[in-house]
């Protein structure tokens, strides 16, 4: 639910299933330097505040390194594997120090996999299933989900965002195709569909979420698909 306000407010990207940068998988294993943060996001009732938030990550990120270092040493290399269902993976704290941390991927409906990078590193990640994903970079909306597709150890794996938990946004697709929310508190962040996205009675380029006199209006492109490029097309306002 946090990460899920800290993208739709542009603070955080989206980002696939991974024990080193999911944020509920930081919070459930190194609590010390991501709960402020995250307490203070599922807390918050904008975007405003939401950005105040950050701050806690950054003066909490000492008490993450803190946790690491209690964590038993892997070594000079990585010894990264899996234990059954459970992740074993090193993490750095301080002096560069390489530690060994762990999570159950159950938790997260997820499989536990290893493999090998090409310099011969070890890895293991938890990998979820990939659901519709057929391709890496990939993003579609299942309802108010907004699916975020990636890879793990070289396979598929999707991870869920589910816009509803960003005070009740929904989710729809970009003229990039990437997936997004849009709604009363995050704001009207597709700009060409036609509809009042957020409520507030004014609908794509009449809305001052949208900035539609620069940037879109001057790239040479119909990005609305309406056959009219730039300041041709009546959703800009070019005067």
């Amino acid at each position: 639910m946090a990460v899920t306000r800290e993208d739709a407010c542009g603070e955080e990207p989206w980002g696939t299933l991974e024990v080193g940068e999911s944020l509920g998988i930081l919070l459930s294993v190194f609590p010390g330097g991501h709960k402020r943060g995250v307490d203070c996001t599922l807390a918050a009732h904008n975007c405003r505040e939401v950005e105040a938030c950050m701050a806690f990550y950054l003066a909490d990120d000492d008490k993450k390194d803190d946790e690491v270092d209690q964590l038993p040493e892997c070594g000079s290399e990585r010894t990264d594997h899996c234990e059954g269902n459970v992740a074993k993976y090193c993490e750095t704290g301080h002096n560069q120090i390489l530690h060994e941390a762990s999570y159950d991927c159950t938790l997260a409906g997820a499989t536990c996999v290893e493999w090998q990078s090409d310099s011969g590193d070890r890895w293991a990640d938890c990998q979820a299933p990939k659901l519709q994903c057929t391709d890496p970079k990939m993003r579609y909306c299942d309802g108010t989900r907004a699916v975020v597709c990636g890879e793990t150890g070289g396979s598929l794996s999707a991870w869920v965002h589910d816009c509803a938990d960003a005070w009740g946004s929904h989710c729809v697709t970009d003229n990039g195709g990437d997936a997004i929310c849009e709604g009363p508190v995050v704001g009207e962040t597709q700009c060409f569909d036609g509809k009042d996205g957020d409520g507030d009675g004014k609908v794509d380029c009449e809305d001052s979420d949208c900035r539609c006199e620069r940037g879109l209006c001057d790239d040479g492109i119909d990005n609305d698909g309406d056959g009219s490029v730039d300041c041709d097309d009546n959703d800009c306002n070019c005067n």
